[in-house]
């Protein structure tokens, strides 16, 4: 395991090239799923987005662990106060950005939210959770999730979602104390998308 001291902090805008496959490794079968739409690959609109200002994917929104000057994990944290405005800002992306397809992609966009919904109200919810696989077993993950609830201590309950093809996330999850609520389905494509569960943990378990 490595020694290196491991520092949070804020995303900036130009973090984007090296932020962007972070979130993207997050669930690229999703990402594909509803941003993959003519020669607009996902990435390239999680890079536009990513150095906005409003949406939800923003660098506003990011947390990034780094090492040696190098960006090493990310997480993102929705407030459910603030979420439906920054949707919107999303949706005015997908439009400006897609322009004509921009259909097709809202529509796979809602059939997403179906699975992954909008944080609940009261809760601090967690996201874009990922670290290279070269960096992994050295505690970053954690270490993004224990900052961003200290970081907004106003929630008492804080949420997430994980795939159920990855039990090694969930396995660091339900050691912090989340509990799975709810098994969620993907409504679009057998399986393109993999299911999740939706989790929720106690602020009292940190």
């Amino acid at each position: 395991m490595s020694n290196e001291p491991i520092i949070i902090r804020p995303a900036r805008l130009e973090d984007a090239t090296s932020a962007v496959p972070l979130i993207y490794s997050s669930g690229p079968a999703a990402w594909d799923y509803v941003f993959n739409e003519g020669k607009i690959s996902a990435q390239d609109f999680l890079i536009q987005s990513f150095q906005g200002t409003k949406n939800t994917f923003s660098y506003k929104n990011h947390y990034l662990a780094e090492k040696k000057g190098e960006v090493v994990g990310s997480i993102v944290i929705f407030r459910s106060e603030n979420f439906f405005f920054q949707n919107a800002a999303t949706a005015g992306n997908i439009f400006r950005i897609y322009k004509f397809s921009a259909p097709k992609v809202a529509v796979r966009g809602l059939s997403m939210e179906g699975m992954i919904q909008p944080p609940k109200s009261g809760r601090l919810y967690l996201g874009h959770i990922a670290v290279p696989q070269s960096q992994r077993r050295q505690g970053i993950a954690e270490k993004l999730i224990r900052f961003a609830i200290s970081t907004y201590p106003g929630y008492d309950k804080i949420s997430l979602d994980v795939s159920q093809e990855n039990p090694n996330a969930q396995g660091l999850y339900k050691k912090l104390g989340f509990e799975v609520v709810e098994a969620r389905n993907f409504s679009g494509p057998k399986g393109l998308v993999p299911n999740h569960y939706y989790m929720e943990a106690n602020r009292s378990s940190f």
